[in-house]
């Protein structure tokens, strides 16, 4: 009887081919699915609702800039805002334009990261005291308490956020779990906070754990283009880090 031997160079392709086969499958079985917790949070994060007033403002101003930073932006009139319609969201923005007696209650609630601009809002939403707020006129800087934050863009000491004298607003003794970014003047009592936020969890003025970033940042409407470049990247870094929710 006549035998056939297998060549040994196919052979030895046969078992890489199944070696490769084996291993695809095994990868495949043990890749982790999809939570869609921060990989969702990621795909969203370039994506910004603007909450103005109904007669608008200087938000042209900052919806123009987020879309030149990559953002995909959808305006709402303050009082068509309710939480669910930021769903799908990776930040709100709250201008201080808007009436605050017509924005939704349940601001605080959020599970989308805020970035409030109307410090009577940030009251509201418990990220300072009740009627614990003011402004400034006649300002051009304001002083970096941590510099070492992502919410400082890199920047220390005395900044000027503004090319000529304008106007600033403030909230005054954030909850002892915010972080605190500026303030106005340099007097070191943080008390005329004009940027601070809430890591996703901390506790607010109210003892109430906020369920997503929260940040208060001054920008007075009519005053977004009087903003210096640095201005600017603190108004970013607001936003950024806002919109990163626990990330970055």
């Amino acid at each position: 009887m006549r035998t056939h031997s297998v060549h040994p160079v196919k052979a030895w392709v046969t078992l890489m081919v199944a070696i490769v086969m084996l291993g695809s499958i095994i990868a495949c079985s043990s890749a982790p699915a999809s939570t869609g917790g921060v990989q969702e949070s990621s795909a969203n994060a370039k994506k910004a609702m603007v909450i103005r007033k109904k007669e608008g403002g200087g938000e042209a101003f900052i919806i123009n800039h987020l879309k030149k930073q990559g953002y995909q932006v959808m305006d709402v009139v303050d009082q068509d805002f309710t939480v669910d319609k930021a769903n799908g969201y990776g930040v709100v923005y709250v201008s201080e334009g808007v009436n605050s007696s017509k924005m939704d209650a349940k601001l605080k609630t959020s599970k989308v990261p805020v970035v409030i601009a109307k410090n009577q809002a940030a009251s509201d939403a418990g990220l300072v005291g009740v009627s614990q707020y003011g402004d400034e006129d006649k300002v051009r800087t304001v002083h970096i308490l941590d510099s070492k934050h992502p919410l400082a863009a890199g920047l220390k000491d005395t900044v000027a956020i503004y090319k000529e004298e304008g106007r600033i607003s403030y909230g005054l003794h954030p909850g002892k779990e915010a972080v605190v970014i500026a303030e106005y003047p340099a007097s070191g009592d943080n008390k005329k906070v004009t940027i601070f936020g809430y890591e996703k969890g901390a506790k607010n003025i109210n003892n109430e754990a906020v369920p997503a970033r929260q940040v208060y940042f001054s920008l007075p409407t009519g005053e977004e283009s009087k903003l210096t470049d640095d201005g600017w990247k603190l108004f970013d870094a607001a936003i950024a880090w806002a919109a990163a929710n626990g990330g970055k």
